[in-house]
């Protein structure tokens, strides 16, 4: 059995999110006060990572990505109850000093993920009706949040569900794997396609539709299996590929983290964020032997449209 989602455990969402009462322990009501807000990014993350957030707060979520007021982004961390008194008062001292946690009255664990991020549809239902994006991420990621904006920015998208598309995936019998996945959970032979919950953004106009899903979808413990692929499924809309998005550790290089054609990379400790991102905002960094490379890259693989790869919203090949 899966700790804590045992067979006779319920898994009906409604006893955990309770949807019409107030459930919050910190719930930073004030994060979306800007009457115009573009982009909310919400970094999932476990209770005990300071120092995980605070070198996000120093490195890419310092970035003063739009200047003009219709265009704001706000950087917010969501976490669950330590159930330790200790952690508890350190994370209240710690929203009191940044005003940017959210804190929902749940145990947090990795496998109570996928509650983490539906109480962030809930959140966002109650107290960010004007944000017109929302990116779920993690706090072992980098996010290029100019090049995110630059994305949204070409269009205005609704109906949007984008990150790195997963296709034909299928559950894990292995209970020594971490994505183990039992057949009372699960009883299909593949998932649907859904997207990495390494960092996938969605328009604000899917969020209710997401969560009424989820409301009737039994809960899996698998965060993005669930809210992407499960729920995605069953509300009617479809998750997106886009090149830009990673769910692996990219090369630890500053050209290729300011790139246009980059958003995301995974497993970014606390020292590297803060390596890459003072080599990044160094006004004498040279990149172009990188930017020669990539264009050379770029023509021998036949794409004459480089613009595609920064805007483009394509379904992957390897999926379809």
């Amino acid at each position: 059995a899966i700790p804590g989602w045992s067979y006779n455990t319920s898994r009906d969402l409604h006893n955990y999110i309770l949807p019409n009462n107030v459930t919050a322990i910190i719930p930073q009501m004030d994060l979306c006060s800007s009457p115009e807000l573009f982009l909310l990014v919400v970094v999932c993350s476990a209770v005990a990572n300071f120092e995980q957030r605070s070198a996000i707060r120093d490195t890419w979520a310092s970035v003063p990505s739009i200047t003009n007021s219709s265009n704001t982004v706000k950087v917010a961390f969501l976490l669950g109850d330590p159930d330790n008194s200790t952690l508890q008062e350190m994370v209240e001292e710690e929203s009191l000093q940044y005003a940017d946690v959210i804190q929902e009255g749940f145990i947090d664990s990795y496998n109570n993920l996928t509650l983490k991020s539906v109480m962030m549809l809930k959140w966002v239902i109650h107290h960010c009706t004007n944000v017109r994006y929302i990116m779920k991420t993690d706090d072992d990621m980098f996010v290029n949040v100019n090049n995110l904006v630059r994305l949204l920015r070409v269009r205005n998208m609704t109906n949007l569900l984008v990150g790195a598309l997963i296709c034909g995936a299928r559950p894990i019998a292995d209970s020594q794997n971490k994505w183990y996945a039992p057949r009372y959970m699960y009883a299909g032979r593949v998932y649907p396609n859904y997207l990495s919950g390494t960092g996938y953004v969605m328009s604000r106009d899917i969020v209710p539709r997401l969560f009424k899903a989820a409301l009737k979808t039994p809960l899996f413990h698998l965060e993005d299996v669930y809210l992407t692929g499960m729920c995605a499924h069953a509300a009617g809309i479809r998750p997106r590929y886009h090149p830009a998005f990673s769910y692996t550790k990219r090369k630890l290089d500053p050209c290729l983290y300011k790139d246009k054609t980059f958003i995301t990379s995974h497993h970014v400790n606390s020292s590297e964020l803060r390596k890459v991102w003072t080599q990044m905002i160094n006004p004498h960094l040279d990149c172009t032997s990188f930017a020669t490379s990539t264009a050379a890259a770029a023509q021998k693989s036949g794409n004459k449209n480089a613009k595609q790869r920064i805007i483009g919203l394509k379904r992957s090949s390897k999926c379809f």
